[in-house]
């Protein structure tokens, strides 16, 4: 019995770690980098949308996204429009040593005939 308690604690020690981690690679790029915006861009649509940005150069860069709906997913893409890494929510850091585009998908909010959409692409530069 003494071993489960210590796989089941270990475990739950693993998860906490992992939380605490992703939180301060957060803290540390908001706070160590500079945020240059690369496309800051807000309107008014109706329906299902999805956002597609120009294509980017190698880099680190902070994207954020916000809807009156809900911001579905953000996907990277690379130049061939293959998809290389998707993360839901709002708000994503990638880095890449290759082109890539961003593409964001909006879900329409409950009888609302439009709506606004808001998207913000920063490179982060070392300060």
């Amino acid at each position: 019995m003494g071993i489960i308690k210590k796989l089941v604690g270990g475990f739950f020690l693993l998860i906490l770690i992992g939380i605490i981690g992703v939180f301060g690679m957060q803290y540390y790029y908001e706070n160590a980098y500079d945020q240059v915006p690369v496309e800051v861009k807000s309107e008014t649509v109706s329906g299902d949308f999805f956002y597609l940005s120009n294509v980017l150069e190698p880099g680190k860069y902070l994207i954020k996204a916000e809807s009156e709906g809900t911001v579905e997913k953000i996907s990277i893409l690379d130049e061939n429009g293959n998809v290389l890494t998707e993360s839901e929510g709002g708000k994503m850091i990638y880095g890449s040593s290759q082109r890539f585009q961003v593409r964001i998908d909006y879900k329409a909010p409950m009888n609302v005939d439009s709506y606004e959409v808001s998207v913000g692409i920063y490179r982060l530069v070392k300060k």
